[in-house]
């Protein structure tokens, strides 16, 4: 007999032989000791991970003359033929080259025979979800309801495409991924059958690249052996199967977080030039900053399948990075790799993915914001402040100086305020003109409603704020509103928009009035209050931002 392949040659013959998959083993030994054998099975899962396998060992186990421990003996007649592919009682059928409903009536018409020397009449349908729609119609009767003497089992990679209705007639098993180590535990015992020196990080590889199939990575290992020999050194097997180098990602990284656009630019022309797969490399930087991110996140490195020395670097690597950079790092890398399967150009769309991965900023926290807002005021407040303008000489009114008057408070505007002292409100002035239908504080006071409800029409919140303020007095043809420190967003918000405010005045009365927006004194006064409405107004301005009332 020729060379038998590894993924042929240690296919496994035997329950406890099957790698990752022990829920199913022990469910299917217990229903064979218990007599609780179904007539149809429904074994799901990627490719490569032993649903076939488990099917023949199911077959063999059901069948076998002389069963131990309800695992086949591999030794009787039944066993060895079925291993073979010789047993006329079990039948290995594919779906792809079987899938019309001829095919399913000639099934039909052979299931009603009783099997030779078996137990069991056994039909092993692989890849059941290729069959037509007809030939699964043509099926559900006898799937439903078949002879004592016959047992159907399926397997499948895509169950999506099963229908719903022969789902329901079977017992399904969903068939896991193996584990990287374990891949790698399976991997070193075939190597030391077979002779052959190669390392663990290297099996660590192989098993990784072979994402949960034991079949793929038995089949890379067969093609490194045989390119390699006896002795497999590192840079065969990352040539042979394209697998990148750790510390190449490494050096990536640090071009990435450096800035450094030439260096990636370089980066996409060493790819190019080496012949190398794009959406490799770009499967690989994904993966690393992924490794990144779980090793920021859970502060360990225990959930990375890598090497120990890998993982040292990685918990190295971690501390410089910010978890918002990693995710929108890992963001702009999994849109690469969508846009790569219909770029016109794909190198191109290479360079500029590595341009924009060593381009964006770092994040940026609100604590961050706040801090360098705090010492930006400190900074403005040792600054010259606003200065006053005089007061015009020709006024109305003079009012008392009281110790409970209203303080005024700058903020940046384009229009300068007058700075008056505190003043208390006058409602029983007279004119001291002899002027006609002259604007008194009472007049404006007795239609001051009127005002905010014109407002609605043209900015409700404007009026909002503004009924928040009370009139204070009329000095000349400029109106004081006084607002408590409770108001202070709403006093702001009528300091900006003070020219709607004295539009609408001038609509109510028939005058033009100026309006000044003061803050009455808190008794408590309590400074951070204070404080806090400076920080909430500052990060306002910086983002353009508004506060909306709903």
């Amino acid at each position: 007999m020729g060379y038998q392949v590894i993924s042929r040659k240690y296919r496994p013959q035997r329950f406890d032989e099957i790698v990752g998959q022990e829920h199913i083993c022990s469910t299917l030994q217990n229903a064979i000791k218990s007599g609780r054998i179904s007539h149809a099975y429904l074994f799901t899962g990627s490719r490569g991970i032993g649903k076939t396998s488990m099917a023949r060992i199911l077959a063999k186990s059901l069948n076998c003359l002389d069963s131990n421990d309800y695992n086949p003996c591999n030794v009787c007649q039944n066993c060895t033929e079925i291993t073979s592919g010789r047993n006329i009682d079990v039948l290995e059928i594919d779906g792809a080259s079987n899938r019309g409903i001829e095919e399913i009536r000639e099934l039909r018409e052979n299931v009603k025979y009783p099997p030779v020397h078996s137990k069991y009449r056994i039909y092993i349908i692989d890849e059941v979800h290729m069959l037509t729609k007809d030939a699964f119609n043509a099926l559900l009767k006898t799937l439903e309801e078949p002879p004592s003497h016959a047992i159907f089992i399926f397997a499948t990679t895509e169950p999506l495409k099963v229908l719903p209705t022969i789902i329901s007639r079977c017992q399904r098993y969903d068939f896991h991924r193996i584990p990287v180590l374990k891949i790698v535990e399976q991997l070193k015992k075939i190597t030391e059958v077979e002779n052959v020196q190669i390392s663990e990080d290297l099996l660590m590889l192989i098993a990784k690249k072979s994402d949960g199939g034991m079949r793929d990575a038995e089949s890379m290992l067969d093609q490194v052996i045989a390119f390699s020999g006896e002795e497999v050194i590192p840079a065969d097997v990352k040539k042979i199967l394209g697998i990148i180098d750790p510390d190449y990602m490494f050096t990536v990284e640090n071009l990435i977080f450096d800035q450094d656009q030439k260096g990636l630019l370089d980066i996409a022309k060493d790819i190019f030039d080496n012949g190398a797969d794009f959406g490799e490399f770009l499967t690989a930087l994904s993966e690393h900053f992924r490794n990144l991110l779980i090793a920021k996140v859970t502060e360990s490195v225990e959930m990375l399948d890598l090497p120990g020395n890998v993982k040292e670097k990685y918990l190295k690597e971690r501390e410089r990075w910010l978890v918002g950079d990693l995710l929108r790092l890992t963001k702009i890398i999994s849109e690469a790799q969508v846009n790569l399967k219909f770029a016109i150009n794909s190198r191109t769309l290479l360079e500029f993915t590595l341009l924009k991965l060593g381009t964006i900023d770092k994040t940026v926290t609100v604590t961050d914001i706040l801090e360098s807002i705090g010492k930006s005021s400190l900074r403005i407040s040792n600054n010259a402040a606003l200065k006053p303008i005089p007061q015009p000489a020709n006024e109305l009114f003079t009012k008392p100086t009281s110790p409970t008057a209203a303080k005024e408070v700058h903020v940046r505007e384009p229009k300068v305020e007058y700075t008056k002292p505190p003043i208390e409100p006058v409602k029983n002035s007279e004119p001291t003109s002899n002027e006609p239908n002259v604007l008194t504080f009472e007049i404006i006071e007795s239609k001051w409603n009127q005002v905010i409800e014109n407002l609605v029409k043209s900015n409700h919140s404007l009026s909002n704020f503004l009924g928040q303020g009370k009139l204070s007095s009329l000095t000349g043809n400029v109106l004081e509103i006084v607002f408590d420190p409770s108001c202070s967003f709403a006093k702001q918000s009528v300091v900006k928009r003070a020219a709607n405010v004295e539009k609408s005045i001038e609509e109510i009365y028939h005058k033009p009035l100026k309006i000044r927006c003061v803050e009455r004194k808190s008794e408590s006064g309590n400074p951070a209050t204070s404080e806090i409405d400076k920080t909430v107004q500052t990060v306002l301005e910086i983002f353009d931002g508004e506060i909306i009332v709903t």
